[in-house]
């Protein structure tokens, strides 16, 4: 098996590719392609690669993930995040590859008071969101379409690694608490991606860590973790919600995994037992 992976110059695309390499232990051809290496937007670049490397799975993880700088520009977020999917479905359909899509909860409006399953009607509310689901779209009905939320990296600053800063710091550390999702580190999405790669899953499928939460209970869990008093996060409104900011984010976003759960996976761990593993290891 031959996995290209699309966007591998960030977050996910990194962790990724590293997880199919580490998997295969060099049996298994891993190509990683970043943004210079391919514009996942430019049609004929497209299927040049895949004509290239011919490519049992294409892995895509190439988005335009500023969320106000799409709605800023929805003819940019169009053409790389959804139009781009199509010409990669293409290309993949041309060799008999798979094609994988990593997609948003974003895709939701956020009016439901229950995770998300799979098959809920969607009804994005920013362009971000709208792009993103147009790019499920164009993966087609054969492709693996992965949901996941609040993406936390495993080789980059995220969440966590900004409040250990401001902790270490003095006075308090204001944090949304309105908006309630799953937080979802990408050390436990990759595997969860290889093993629907290895079964060819067809559909969509929801992947996120477990446990519901806001940003603001989120830092209070880490102030805890890592001895502060948690009394010095202070909850604020959120500019996705208060009209703040450019773009509208759902107020309720987190995502049922009843997908994994009927294929009989056990699921991601809760997200605070990624957060007590990154805050020990940066004490240790």
């Amino acid at each position: 098996m031959t996995v290209l992976v699309t966007g591998a110059g960030g977050r996910l695309g990194r962790a990724v590719v590293a997880g199919f390499t580490d998997r295969g232990s060099g049996a298994e051809p891993v190509v990683g392609l970043d943004r210079l290496a391919l514009d996942v937007a430019d049609q004929q670049a497209v299927h040049a690669a895949v004509r290239t490397h011919r490519p049992t799975v294409v892995v895509n993880c190439a988005a335009w993930t500023d969320v106000d700088g799409c709605e800023g520009d929805a003819a940019r977020a169009r053409r790389i995040n959804g139009g781009a999917v199509g010409h990669l479905r293409e290309a993949a359909e041309a060799v008999g590859a798979h094609l994988v899509q990593v997609s948003t909860d974003f895709v939701f409006d956020g009016r439901a008071t229950e995770p998300y399953p799979e098959n809920h009607p969607t009804g994005p509310l920013s362009v971000y969101g709208a792009s993103k689901l147009a790019g499920e779209v164009a993966a087609g009905p054969d492709a693996t379409v992965v949901r996941t939320s609040w993406l936390q990296p495993a080789d980059a600053s995220g969440m966590v690694e900004y409040l250990l800063d401001a902790l270490a710091g003095d006075g308090t550390v204001l944090m949304g608490d309105q908006r309630r999702a799953c937080p979802t580190f990408v050390a436990d999405l990759v595997p969860v991606i290889v093993d629907l790669v290895d079964q060819r899953v067809a559909g969509t499928v929801h992947a996120t860590n477990t446990g519901v939460t806001t940003w603001f209970e989120f830092a209070r869990h880490v102030a805890v973790a890592t001895g502060c008093d948690p009394d010095r996060i202070e909850a604020r409104s959120d500019p996705g919600l208060d009209g703040t900011s450019p773009a509208p984010r759902p107020e309720f976003s987190a995502l049922d995994n009843g997908v994994l759960r009927s294929m009989g996976h056990p699921g991601l761990r809760h997200h605070l037992d990624a957060v007590a593993e990154l805050v020990a290891g940066a004490g240790s």
